[in-house]
């Protein structure tokens, strides 16, 4: 019995053995995505896409793969989701642009020149918030607050970083005609969510209008 079952696993291993060997070999040599590169939230535009081409997006890392979206050579707004894939000489990254999400080869990519900051923040914001619903955008010393078409505009200030913190602003804004006046604050977190979709925003929001509601929520800056 003993030689037998010896004789039926030489028979049948062996041959599985030389059958799995290169598919094994390929899994140990590939490279697995990675969290390296440009941190996650990173807004990028394309770059080196002729003017009559497009920039496509794949559902995996390599160009064979399915197309699932397309970016116009002059597109912007571009956020990198954070890991990277090295397939044979090329880099890959994951990014979402405009609902989709797929990878890109990174060569396309680019970070847009640089906006000036106010100490850490750059003041250029489009921000949202769910139940209630509202819309703020913020740019320059002027916010724009919009709560269900109830639109109102506010003098904001410098913000002001915090001072063992500095992913954190702090910020007053006031509309000297309504005397309606309050203070914002804003968190660099890279994972803020509206509680009602996938999508990821850089900045989480939170807000005080005096002594009448605080509005909490998400914000991106704007491409």
């Amino acid at each position: 019995m003993m030689t037998t079952l010896k004789y039926l696993s030489k028979t049948i291993l062996l041959p599985l053995i030389l059958i799995l060997s290169p598919a094994l070999l390929r899994m140990a040599n590939a490279d697995p995505p990675s969290a390296g590169g440009s941190p996650s939230g990173e807004i990028y535009a394309v770059t080196g896409v002729a003017r009559d081409d497009a920039l496509n997006i794949r559902s995996r890392p390599e160009a064979s793969a399915a197309r699932v979206g397309v970016i116009p050579p002059d597109g912007t707004g571009i956020r990198l989701l954070g890991p990277t894939a090295k397939v044979g000489s090329s880099t890959w990254r994951e990014i979402e642009y405009q609902g989709m999400r797929g990878w890109v080869n990174a060569r396309f990519l680019a970070a847009p020149p640089a906006r000036p900051d106010t100490d850490g923040l750059e003041m250029d914001l489009q921000c949202l918030g769910t139940e209630p619903f509202w819309n703020m955008h913020i740019q320059g010393s002027r916010m724009e607050l919009d709560r269900m078409g109830n639109k109102t505009s506010f003098t904001v200030s410098a913000p002001v970083a915090s001072a063992n913190h500095a992913n954190i602003w702090s910020m007053t804004f006031a509309n000297p005609a309504t005397g309606a006046h309050g203070v914002a604050f804003v968190e660099r977190t890279g994972h803020c969510s509206d509680d009602m979709s996938d999508h990821r925003y850089e900045y989480t929001l939170r807000t005080r209008f005096g002594d009448d509601a605080v509005l909490s929520g998400c914000c991106n800056r704007k491409p």
